[in-house]
């Protein structure tokens, strides 16, 4: 277990150029484009930065978009599947989190959709989360029933890796809140503030992603060789 937290963090340090440069080019655009919907403008992007970071820890590829190509003997680059198992795993749970917050009003309602939202997205990312890197392997002897077996284990895995790295980033946002909420909305220290704040999210995905690919390893009748492969 320590192994993937310490490997998800040396890839979020190795990449760090490279995740600040996405992490400012989707700010900017949100900034200068401003959306009705900053989740459902983000989603694609992200999860397809969220497919390379399978790819890494599942094949050791080199994390970037320049000029990639498969490393030896890894499937090559099909997003399609991968993108709607996303989507589900993520849609679902906040469907479910929306109509419970339905019943409540004002900040409360806010309140509600957080501490149900969370959740419930654990419990989905444990039962079907190895679906993912499965996707991404396009490997067709998976079976859901394998991963669910291992769901338990891979609830904990995301509780004490994402899951407390989550919770620490979340508490920073909230103390900050006041001080950013006193800013004009065209201050480039609010841009600032928001680039490192995607910056810093990029870490509990990539602890997620390093947990779901080691727990789909697991279910294998032949172990995936484990990849630690460097940034681009």
């Amino acid at each position: 277990m320590i192994r993937i937290y310490r490997e998800s963090f040396r890839f979020f340090a190795a990449t760090l150029p490279i995740l600040l440069g996405f992490a400012g080019l989707i700010e900017g655009l949100l900034w200068v484009l401003q959306p009705k919907s900053e989740a459902g403008a983000t989603f694609a992007a992200l999860a397809i930065m969220a497919y390379y970071f399978h790819r890494h820890f599942l094949f050791a590829e080199t994390f970037g978009f320049r000029n990639q190509q498969p490393a030896e003997g890894a499937p090559p680059f099909k997003f399609g599947c991968f993108l709607l198992i996303s989507f589900l795993t993520v849609s679902v749970p906040v469907g479910i989190a929306v109509v419970i917050a339905l019943n409540a009003t004002g900040e409360l309602a806010l309140g509600v959709l957080m501490l149900t939202l969370f959740p419930l997205y654990l419990v989905a990312l444990s039962l079907f989360g190895t679906a993912l890197p499965a996707s991404v392997a396009r490997d067709g002897t998976y079976r859901l029933s394998q991963g669910l077996r291992a769901t338990f284990q891979t609830m904990w895995r995301l509780v004490l890796g994402p899951g407390v790295v989550g919770l620490v980033l979340l508490v920073l946002v909230v103390l900050c809140s006041r001080w950013i909420e006193a800013l004009p909305d065209d201050s480039l220290i609010l841009l600032a503030y928001f680039t490192v704040g995607r910056l810093m999210g990029f870490l509990p995905t990539i602890l997620a992603v390093a947990v779901l690919c080691e727990m789909y390893r697991r279910t294998r009748p032949v172990p995936l060789t484990q990849g630690t492969g460097a940034a681009a």
